[in-house]
């Protein structure tokens, strides 16, 4: 009877052990870490950028004289300045309103506003002013019969050009060799005469009148009769 009870105590013993061992095995087990997944790397965006150009001009009547060599400037601190021509580029130029100013010495400064939305601006003009000014010109000729005429008569003529910028003053003095020749001293603005003044012997004269801003005015020595005539012209106005 003793036998029995033994080895049934035995058989228990050892199930118990081998579900232990069964058990430790099981909660042993390592567990896999799983594998991490990368972050996506983010391409940035290009930044668009466009180009803002032109020519820089002086005002009326000199609307064809290209100003060379001035200071352009985009508000935001991006600058450039005009080569020899008068053309300027600025490169790099974001999206955005803008306001430009050219300026050089010699010049009223300007601004004008600009706005880049989606492509390059190119085109744009600008006329600066030049500060006022008088200029002092000198001229010495002879006028002869079978000289040229000018526009307004069919006599030999000098004409001689100038243009302003602002309104002003201007002073035409002639000075001749005192001879008996009979000539005519004429002011002409726009294609309209504006004062003339016929003279015979003497030996200087001058007249006084005025030019508009913007404004191409002639002064004309016409050789009505007689001569050869010497004559020096003293020429001065606002630019």
């Amino acid at each position: 009877m003793i036998p029995y009870r033994l080895s049934a105590a035995l058989a228990v013993a050892c199930a118990l052990t081998v579900s232990g061992c069964a058990s430790d095995d099981s909660t042993t087990a390592a567990t896999a870490a799983p594998t991490p997944t990368p972050t996506p790397i983010t391409t940035p965006t290009p930044t668009a950028s466009f180009t803002v150009s032109g020519t820089v001009f002086e005002t009326a009547p000199t609307t064809s004289t290209r100003i060379g060599e001035a200071e352009v400037q985009l508000s935001g601190g991006v600058a450039s300045g005009s080569i020899a021509d008068g053309t300027f580029t600025i490169p790099n130029v974001a999206n955005g309103s803008y306001t430009l100013r050219v300026a050089k010495a010699g010049y009223e400064t300007q601004t004008q506003s600009v706005t880049v939305s989606g492509a390059s601006v190119g085109g744009l003009v600008f006329n600066l002013l030049p500060v006022f000014r008088w200029v002092d010109r000198e001229f010495s000729a002879e006028l002869k019969q079978g000289d040229a005429p000018c526009t307004g008569t069919s006599k030999p003529c000098r004409s001689y050009s100038f243009g302003a910028h602002h309104a002003g003053d201007v002073r035409a003095f002639a000075a001749w060799n005192g001879t008996s020749a009979d000539f005519d001293f004429e002011y002409w603005c726009n294609g309209n005469l504006v004062e003339a003044r016929g003279m015979r012997g003497g030996d200087h004269d001058e007249i006084l009148p005025k030019i508009g801003a913007g404004q191409t005015c002639e002064v004309h020595i016409i050789l009505f009769s007689g001569g050869p005539m010497r004559y020096t012209l003293y020429l001065t106005h606002p630019y």
